[in-house]
């Protein structure tokens, strides 16, 4: 019967959208991706004003159709196979926007701008402010404020980032020229070792009879999975060349473009390869960019049923999100292997709390290396396979779309 439900639900949703990606033009912007954009800065102005919980919930649902709508009918590869990375893109954003809001919708108390002046041994020191009322005066400096929450991913500045960690910087450096021009080199330089990396892994890579695999069935096992893990691994060097390229070029534009401050760019990553568990790896050395969302919806609505073990809600959902920009390439996904290597990690970091509850002992040291290494590359092998697999099927798929079937 929930079988046969869900499948009528999922049938009703679908039946409103297109079939095939819409090519990109200025009327579906307009029509399709403003009105993302304009919900999306009304829930920032709206979090931060108190008495607004009724208003946030009343416009949610139109914002989630709009997010839904956006990244399920555009294209922005213009039928390109070379660049469905676009639409993964878009739709691991709407997906973003989606949480986001559903974050802001649940919040019992106003997000709190304050001003950042510094950032030392991981943390920034702020000067706090009062809460903004409904005050003209103070209406405005909310919707001046949103600006900065709709694309404040780590909380900077506001007070719903307790407790995140924040990487310190490498170098004191207060000039923004200095800074912006430290940050292009950055960015080519992890551009150009991404296109290095991917170039190896493409020569590396062995054709299977379906598609692409990581695994290559004329090997004996021993090579075949020796193989496949350095594959997994340099996946994993390319995701964290990737952020970091993208990052250093935002960085780039915002210091040198909207006078930001250099404090208000600290680094992404904390030595994630240098981690001594999955506790420290997913807590403070990889990125925390979904850290906001993936613990108001997915974590803390378990903890009263799971304690200190609810983080698993948090993996799921980020399994989900990375699932999500899977079938942004094409129509098809195979669920189990993307959420099922998040959710695994959810367990090796459930098996440390275990670990130490045990044991009194927190997981570390060369054997917390090792075994944060093997741990990730086991289960790192079904989430590449399947991107590698997922990936060369769009291209295949999008190649054998006929033109006329993308309109504008």
């Amino acid at each position: 019967m929930s079988v046969s439900w869900s499948v009528t639900l999922k049938d009703q949703i679908t039946s409103h959208l297109p079939q095939q990606r819409v090519i990109v033009s200025l009327y579906n912007l307009i029509t399709t991706f403003l009105p993302v954009l304009l919900g999306y800065y009304v829930m920032a102005v709206l979090v931060q004003l108190p008495g607004t919980k009724l208003h946030r919930l009343a416009l949610l649902p139109v914002i989630v159709w709009s997010t839904i709508t956006a990244g399920m009918t555009l294209d922005f590869s213009f039928g390109h196979p070379e660049f469905a990375h676009i639409n993964q893109g878009l739709a691991l954003g709407m997906f973003a926007v989606t949480m986001r809001v559903i974050t802001w919708t649940l919040a019992d108390e106003p997000y709190v701008r304050f001003c950042v002046t510094d950032n030392q041994n991981g943390k920034v020191n702020e000067s706090k402010s009062e809460p903004t009322t409904l005050h003209l005066d103070d209406i405005r400096r909310a919707m001046w404020n949103a600006c900065d929450l709709c694309s404040n991913v780590r909380g900077l500045g506001w007070n719903w980032s307790e407790g995140m960690h924040i990487p310190p910087p490498m170098s004191k450096i207060e000039s923004r020229r200095t800074f912006a021009v430290l940050s292009l080199i950055l960015f080519t330089l992890y551009t150009t070792a991404l296109g290095v990396v991917v170039l190896i892994m493409a020569a590396i890579t062995p054709d299977g009879s379906n598609g692409q695999t990581i695994f290559d069935p004329s090997l004996p096992p021993l090579l075949r999975y020796l193989r496949s893990s350095i594959i997994t691994a340099a996946t994993g060097f390319s995701a964290w060349m990737l952020v970091e390229l993208m990052y250093h070029f935002v960085a780039f534009v915002c210091t040198l473009l909207f006078q930001q401050t250099p404090s208000q760019w600290p680094p992404v990553f904390d030595h994630p390869w240098f981690s001594t568990s999955l506790t420290r790896f997913w807590g403070r050395d990889w990125h925390q960019f979904f850290r906001e969302w993936y613990m108001a919806i997915g974590s803390r609505p378990l903890k009263p049923f799971l304690g200190s073990y609810s983080l698993i809600g948090a993996f799921i959902l980020s399994g989900i999100f990375h699932e999500v920009g899977l079938r942004g390439l094409d129509h098809g996904g195979d669920i189990f292997p993307v959420v099922g290597y998040f959710v695994m990690q959810g367990v090796g970091v459930a098996l440390e709390r275990l670990y130490k509850r045990v044991t009194g002992r927190r997981v570390g040291g060369v054997v917390g290396l090792l075994w944060m290494w093997i741990w990730q590359i086991v289960w790192g092998h079904f989430l590449v396979d399947t991107w590698v697999r997922k990936a060369n099927q769009a291209r295949v798929h999008l190649q054998d779309i006929p033109s006329q079937h993308y309109s504008s």
